[in-house]
């Protein structure tokens, strides 16, 4: 899927589902809103200091799945790898302003990383045929 068509799936209502799993290889799923797609064409997630973040220091890979409400549950799969942890600047900001403009401002307070990924392999939900 190409870049703009991410950034308009992104753009409808949906669930955001991002998988980790620790080094010894013990899974976990939260619930994350879309990310912001960056010109460099990273993905990037703002992340509390919870077992997501945990993980992704342990194994920087991971997978976002995004479903929308809107397109018949039609939706991607996202393989990706974790390439930078910013603690402050613009995105992180930005994440922060996002989260406090959808009402969630216990949650924006925590936010204290802005996650840069990698796209590694992009899948659809459902399969052509």
């Amino acid at each position: 899927m190409e870049l703009k068509n991410l950034k308009r799936l992104f753009q409808e209502e949906g669930i955001g589902i991002m998988g980790t799993a620790d080094v010894q290889g013990w899974v976990n799923m939260a619930i994350y809103s879309p990310p912001i797609i960056t010109p460099e064409s990273a993905l990037v997630f703002g992340a509390t200091q919870r077992l997501t973040y945990k993980n992704l220091m342990e194994n920087p890979r991971a997978m976002f799945t995004y479903v929308s409400t809107q397109r018949n549950w039609e939706g991607v799969r996202i393989k990706m790898t974790l390439v930078k942890d910013e603690t402050h600047g613009v995105l992180l900001r930005t994440l922060k302003q996002q989260f406090e403009d959808m009402g969630y401002t216990t949650l924006a307070q925590e936010i204290c990383h802005a996650l840069h990924f990698q796209i590694e392999e992009v899948r659809p939900l459902k399969e052509k045929g």
